[in-house]
C-alpha cells in the first residue's frame, strides 16, 4: 500500500508555534493562515496526520477553564470542502472547544448549524479507543463583527487524546471488522489500482455465471471521500446480507471505496481536480483512473449475471436533515420513470422514519462537469438499468439523532428490499 503522505508542516513551525504559545500572553498558539498537520499550545496538540485525518488552519488559545481549537476543513486542493476530523492530545478532563472556522463557504454550509452533531471518542494511553464514537451536542452559531460565522461545540477529552470528526469515520479497519463478522460470505479481489498506486477491492458474495441464470445487483460506495454515512448504510447491507441474501438467488458485487485515495487521505472528495469522480462516467476516455477500472469490472459483472439494479451510496449537503432519500440527477422521462418504479419497490421495506418525506428527488442542479457522466446516468445509458444514489444525512433524520445503528438498520432493510426486487424482476422475466 503507497505511503501516507507526510504531514504538511516543518519541525520548525511546529517548534515555533510552542514557542509562542510558551513565552507570549494570550497567544495561544496563533497558526490561523498556515495549513498545518499538527499544532500545540501549552498542554494542548491537535494533528490530523493520520488515514482519514482533515483540519488545517488550526489555532489553539487557551480561554478561562477550556481551550479553543479553531479549525477549517481542509479541500486539498479541490473546489469543495466539508469533511474533517483530527486528534486532540490535552490532559484528561480538560473541556475543549472546537470551532469550525467559515462554515458557509462548505458544500451545503450556508445558514444555521445548530442541528449539526459532529462526533468524537475518546482514545486509551495504548492508542485503541475506550469506546463508541459518540454524537456531540449540537453546537452553536457565533458571528463576528465583520459578518463572518463560527459554529461552536464543546467536548471534554476524558483519557487525554480524544478524537474529533464531522461524522462516524468509516476506513478500511471498520471494513475489515464487518467482513470478519460477515465469515465467508464475502469474498474480497482486486479489480485494480487507484490513480495513486492503491489496490481498488471488490467484495462479491459470488460471481454469477456465463449463463447469467441469477439477476445481479452492483453496490458502490464512497465516489466522495467524506461521505461516511453511505459507508455506514452499506455496512448494514453487507453484514444483513449474509442471512438476507442467498447467493444461489442474488448475486451482489460491491465496490466499499472507489476513491480509496481520498478516503486514505482524508479529502471530502466532491468536485475535485481533475474531475469528479462520479461526473468522470460519460466520456470514453475518462480523466480518473479509477473510472476506467470500475467500468471494466461492472462490463465482467454485466456478462455474469442478468443486470437488475444497482445503488451508490452518498450523503448530501452539510446541514440536510430530512432523512434518507434517492436522487437521480436530471433523468429522461423514460429513465425517471425506471428510477421511480424502482425506488416505488424498495421503500415499503424500508425504515419511514429514517427516510425523508419524499423518498426521491429527480435533482436539477448544476454541475461543475457534465451532468451526464454520473455512475447512474451511465448504468441507465449502456445496461438500462435503474441505479439512483442514496443520500443519508451526517446528523439527522428530522428530529432523530442518527447513529451507526441507524445507518445499519437502514442498510439491512435495504438488503431485504434489493432481494425482493430481484427476485420481481425474476418472476417477469
Amino acid at each position: 500500500m503507497a505511503a501516507f503522505p507526510r504531514p504538511r508542516c516543518s519541525l520548525e513551525l511546529l517548534v515555533l508555534t510552542m514557542w509562542l504559545a510558551a513565552t507570549v500572553p494570550g497567544a495561544g498558539a496563533s497558526l490561523a493562515e498556515q495549513d498545518v498537520a499538527a499544532v500545540s499550545a501549552s498542554q494542548v496538540r491537535v494533528t490530523a496526520d493520520f488515514p482519514g485525518g482533515n483540519a488545517c488552519a488550526i489555532e489553539v488559545r487557551p480561554a478561562d477553564d477550556l481551550y479553543e481549537i479553531r479549525f477549517a476543513a481542509d479541500p486539498r486542493g479541490g473546489t469543495e470542502a466539508l469533511w474533517f476530523y483530527f486528534r486532540v492530545s490535552a490532559p484528561p478532563g480538560q473541556k475543549l472547544r472546537p470551532i469550525l472556522r467559515n462554515p458557509d463557504t462548505l458544500l451545503g454550509g450556508r445558514g444555521d448549524w445548530s442541528r449539526v452533531s459532529p462526533v468524537a471518542r475518546d482514545i486509551g494511553a495504548d492508542g485503541n479507543p475506550t469506546g463508541l464514537w459518540r454524537r456531540v451536542e449540537p453546537g452553536t452559531m457565533r458571528q463576528l463583527a465583520d459578518g463572518r460565522t463560527e459554529v461552536v461545540w464543546t467536548v471534554v477529552s476524558s483519557t487525554g487524546v480524544l478524537e474529533f470528526a464531522f461524522c462516524f469515520p468509516y476506513s478500511k479497519a471498520e471494513l475489515e471488522q464487518t467482513l470478519e463478522a460477515c465469515g465467508n460470505y464475502w469474498r474480497a479481489d482486486t479489480i485494480g489500482v487507484s490513480s495513486r498506486g492503491r489496490p481498488l477491492t471488490r467484495l462479491s458474495n459470488t460471481y454469477g455465471d456465463a449463463e447469467r441464470s441469477r439477476p445481479g445487483i452492483y453496490l458502490m460506495a464512497r465516489q466522495h471521500a467524506g461521505e461516511t454515512p453511505g459507508s455506514w448504510v452499506l455496512d448494514g447491507l453487507l453484514r444483513a446480507a449474509v442471512t438476507e441474501i442467498p447467493p444461489t438467488e442474488l448475486v451482489v458485487w460491491v465496490v466499499p471505496f472507489a476513491n480509496i485515495d481520498g478516503v486514505e487521505e482524508g479529502e471530502y472528495g466532491k468536485d475535485p481536480h481533475p474531475i469528479d469522480l462520479n461526473r468522470d462516467w460519460a466520456s470514453p476516455l475518462p480523466l480518473r483512473y479509477e473510472t476506467g477500472v470500475l467500468r471494466a469490472d461492472i462490463d465482467r459483472f454485466s456478462r455474469l449475471v442478468r443486470f437488475v439494479a444497482a445503488v451508490d451510496f452518498h450523503a448530501p449537503g452539510a446541514r440536510e436533515g430530512e432523512g434518507a432519500y434517492f436522487q437521480v440527477l436530471k433523468p429522461s422521462p423514460e429513465h425517471a420513470e425506471a428510477i421511480r418504479m424502482f425506488v416505488d419497490h424498495l421503500v415499503p421495506s424500508l425504515p419511514a422514519e429514517l427516510l425523508a418525506r419524499e423518498p426521491l428527488r429527480l435533482a436539477t442542479y448544476g454541475s461543475r462537469w457534465n451532468e451526464h457522466g454520473t455512475f447512474g446516468k451511465y448504468l441507465w445509458n449502456r445496461y438500462r438499468i435503474p441505479a439512483p444514489a442514496l443520500e443519508t444525512p451526517y446528523s439527522r433524520a428530522r428530529d432523530h439523532v442518527l447513529d451507526v445503528e441507524d445507518y445499519r438498520r437502514l442498510g439491512a432493510a435495504l438488503a431485504h428490499a434489493l432481494k425482493n426486487f430481484a427476485q420481481s424482476t425474476s418472476q417477469v422475466r
